[in-house]
């Protein structure tokens, strides 16, 4: 059995708590964030990286971390939340520099309908916080109508077909 590297069980304690000055002290300074939304662009550095969290934590409620898993310096976390009454599963791959701090953080998120809501929801909060452009709010209200699309077909189509 491995055991769980210091830093990654602080920050999944963190995470629990909404603890975001723990959170912070578990990254590198150069740390870099890969956006589960876009391919557009990352996130670099501790006050980018850790606006995406308070953005997230302002959006998100019943916030819980399910299971943590991984190796030397990769990590899993799999985490439950729910946004505007929808839940939102949340897969965090993190990996560790030679200092055992988080280098790199990897988001993933499903189901589709939630991230797209997240998408259409978050930017005004990145952007107020310095971590994206002002544009970014214009981005996030251009994804809404998306977002309500895909929530619908979700909710009154697919059990159609299942």
């Amino acid at each position: 059995m491995n055991p769980t590297p210091t830093t990654i069980h602080r920050w999944t304690e963190a995470d629990r708590r909404l603890d975001l000055a723990g959170m912070r002290a578990c990254l590198a300074a150069d740390v870099r964030l890969v956006s589960p939304l876009t391919d557009g662009f990352d996130f670099r550095g501790v006050d980018a990286v850790m606006a995406v969290f308070e953005s997230a934590f302002a959006l998100l409620d019943d916030i819980r971390i399910h299971r943590l898993t991984g190796s030397g310096d990769d990590w899993v976390l799999w985490g439950h939340n729910v946004l505007d009454g929808q839940n939102l599963e949340e897969i965090q791959w993190l990996r560790l520099d030679g200092d055992g701090l988080i280098s790199e953080i990897t988001l993933f998120i499903r189901p589709m309908p939630a991230a797209v809501m997240l998408l259409g929801r978050i930017g005004p909060g990145l952007a107020s916080r310095g971590a994206l452009r002002p544009g970014a709010r214009a981005a996030s209200v251009a994804a809404r109508p998306l977002g309500w699309i895909v929530r619908g077909v979700e909710k009154w189509l697919m059990p159609r077909l299942g």
